[in-house]
């Protein structure tokens, strides 16, 4: 065994995928004439209900969940600590305690840097390599699972569950932050209350763009994820990936060139808190990183198609 795997989810993996390759034997004494056995259907291995289900058993998508559904009290209980003096601190410090909406907004905006492409890195480039690790993976592929279905069903997984960890984030947020402040509008920085539509709907419009250029960073996580059974490797050069982005970011000789980086327009959803929403860098930083996912993407499948798991 690995230094650091979980006992219990590598065993948990292997009965799992040998269930598969027992009945994939027992079909497969009889064989149809094309050489399949009879009653095998691609489409009814590794169902996305079933990957699902595996991946919530997960220790690390309960440890991910707890931690992000802790984040918005410990800002409550850091504001509480704190000495009310907010001079010089940014203007979203400054009315993270004017209610609910304010809170979940404070929340989003220290967590877009980092904390949330963390999250979806590792939610996206985790489930594969780990496999990998626990040697669970060709007994997968043998079962039959074919490959890409063996890659949809996980892709689709792991977005749908980055979208619920974020929406999560906000969620707890806003109630907690209604619990300790109320229920007050939505205040933007330059002074201006919405009403409860008003900000809700920029609150998820908000959020849904930074699971947007967030995708970026998950893509090439699963890409990574694909290629390394190491799922440290496939997080880490994600989070790689942030660094160097936001670096080069700083540097203005670079010009335009600067906005194809995925962190770029990391924060354009702040010109949505206006009485005139500002759409145009949304939609460029929206375009570019979903450019940089979808290359990512069909690189993964590419590769992981031609990659000898086996052996």
């Amino acid at each position: 065994m690995r230094a650091g795997e979980p006992a219990g989810e590598r065993a948990a993996a292997r009965d799992d995928a040998g269930e598969g390759a027992a009945a994939g034997a027992r079909h497969g004494r009889h064989r149809g004439d094309d050489g399949a056995a009879p009653g095998y259907a691609p489409r009814r291995t590794l169902t996305v209900r079933a990957e699902a289900a595996r991946q919530l058993r997960r220790r690390r998508t309960v440890v991910t969940a707890v931690l992000l559904a802790v984040l918005p009290l410990v800002l409550v209980g850091a504001f509480a600590l704190g000495d009310g003096d907010t001079s010089g601190a940014p203007d979203f410090v400054e009315l993270a305690t004017e209610g609910g909406a304010n809170l979940a907004l404070f929340t989003l905006f220290v967590a877009t840097g980092f904390l949330v492409p963390l999250v979806v890195s590792l939610l996206c480039g985790d489930p594969l390599s780990s496999e990998a690790s626990w040697s669970s993976l060709r007994y997968l592929l043998v079962s039959p699972v074919p490959r890409r279905r063996l890659l949809r069903s996980k892709l689709v997984v792991a977005l749908v569950s980055s979208v619920l960890a974020v929406v999560l984030l906000m969620v707890v947020a806003y109630l907690v932050g209604t619990l300790a402040y109320g229920p007050e509008p939505l205040v933007s920085p330059s002074g201006e209350a919405f009403d409860l539509s008003g900000g809700l709907w920029r609150l998820a419009a908000a959020t849904g763009y930074v699971l947007v250029t967030t995708a970026a960073f998950g893509g090439f996580a699963f890409l990574v994820g694909t290629r390394s059974d190491a799922p440290l490797a496939a997080v880490g050069s994600a989070v790689l990936l942030v660094v160097v982005s936001t670096v080069l970011d700083q540097i203005q000789a670079l010009g335009d060139l600067r906005e194809a980086l995925p962190t770029h327009f990391q924060y354009a959803y702040v010109g949505l808190f206006q009485s005139e929403p500002a759409w145009d860098d949304m939609l460029t930083g929206g375009l570019w990183a979903l450019l940089w996912a979808v290359v990512a993407i069909r690189l993964a499948f590419w590769s992981f198609g031609r990659k000898d798991v086996l052996s």
